[in-house]
Formats: C-alpha cells, structure tokens, sequence
C-alpha cells in the first residue's frame, strides 16, 4: 500500500532502539475505525509534493530551518491529530507546499 505514496515522514528524531533496532524517524498514520467499527491505518498522503519537501504549520516561516534532531519524548508530546480531515498539531493545521494534509478516510482520529 504504501508504494507509489508521497507519504509524510518525522525524519529527525534523535536514535532509539525501538523493537530492537535503531530507529531515527517515524512514519506518519492515523488511526481510525471503519463503519464496520474495525480499527483502520490511513498513512499521510501529499501526492503534490515532491520527495523531501518540508511539512510546517500554517502560519509558520516556510525558511525556517528545522533542529537537526529532537528527543522522541518531545515529539509525541505534541498532539498530533485530524479534526475534519485536517492534520494538524495543537489545532494547527500542517502543510506542504502550501496546502494543508488531509485524509481520505480518517474524519477525526489520532495521528502516530
């Protein structure tokens, strides 16, 4: 599923052993249930970017130059989530190139 994807990667995380294995980035999905009530993955989708194109929140400086690496701890400590198919941080909705991350299938759910 995931080939063909532009999907939306956390890619400066500071090393940790997750499972075993050194970890340095995060994929990101939401978490949803289907009308079938079946628990769902819908991963972050910008087909309209290209590979390597920075994520900022609305309003941010888009030349802002982001840390070279940040602790995990920090990271989840945000809340990341969709609310009407907006992905956003803190209520912030998230863009690439100008255009906000939204979800096809996941309406209201908690982004990981």
């Amino acid at each position: 599923e995931l080939l063909g994807k532009h999907i939306v990667l956390a890619d400066n995380l500071k090393p940790r052993k997750m499972r075993g294995i050194e970890s340095r980035g995060m994929l990101l999905a939401a978490d949803y249930k289907d009308a079938e009530g079946n628990e769902k993955v819908e991963v972050l989708d910008c087909p309209w970017a290209a590979p390597g194109t920075p994520v900022i929140l609305e309003g941010a400086d888009p030349a802002i130059v982001k840390k070279e690496s940040i602790n995990a701890d920090v990271f989840f400590s945000c809340k990341i989530e969709v609310k009407d198919s907006v992905v956003c941080i803190d209520g912030v909705p998230l863009l690439v190139d100008g255009k906000k991350i939204t979800t096809k299938y996941a309406k209201n759910a908690e982004v990981g």
